[in-house]
Formats: C-alpha cells, sequence, structure tokens
C-alpha cells in the first residue's frame, strides 16, 4: 500500500526523531549520542511510496519493511524503533 511523502516525511521527522536537510533531495538523518546511525532520503518529484521503494527506505534506516509499516500504522513508537536499532547493532 502506498504511503504519501507528506506522511512518509512526517513520520520520519517527528516520529522517529530525524534530521531534514533540503537540497537536491530530502535528506534525512538519524544521529544518536552525538553518531549518525541511519540516514535515508525522498527525491522532490516523488508523490507515493509504494512497497519496493520503502523496502529501501527500511533497510536504510536499519529496519525491516514490516517493522516500518508498523510505524507507519502507528503500532511502534520511537523508543520501540531505537531498540530495534540497539538489537541490530546500530547506535
Amino acid at each position: 500500500m502506498p504511503v504519501s511523502t507528506r506522511k512518509m516525511d512526517r513520520i520520519l521527522v517527528n516520529v522517529l526523531g530525524f534530521e531534514r536537510r533540503m537540497g537536491r533531495h530530502q535528506i534525512y538523518i538519524l544521529r544518536l549520542g552525538g553518531k549518525q546511525v541511519a540516514r535515508t532520503l525522498i527525491s522532490h518529484g516523488v508523490r507515493e511510496i509504494g512497497d519496493d521503494l520503502m523496502a529501501v527506505m527500511a533497510r536504510q534506516i536499519g529496519i525491516t519493511l514490516s517493522e516500518l509499516k508498523k510505524i507507519i500504522a502507528g503500532k511502534m513508537a520511537r523508543e520501540e524503533y531505537y531498540r530495534l536499532l540497539k538489537e541490530g547493532g546500530i547506535e
């Protein structure tokens, strides 16, 4: 099920705590303890993000597609996401 880029932007910034940088693309960076631990981007021309692109973004931010879909559905919070990163050795 596709997700609008606006919704994905809100999730990355407001829910997961990523920093947004504008440029050729919208770049999202997550820093924990002053260290960059995850990074992804959304192209300006894209209006919806399908499962293929979502899977790539999920991998870039250190989780699975199904976990990203839980976040989008509001069934997983920031703390749970950070715990998954820590369990995956990303911190």
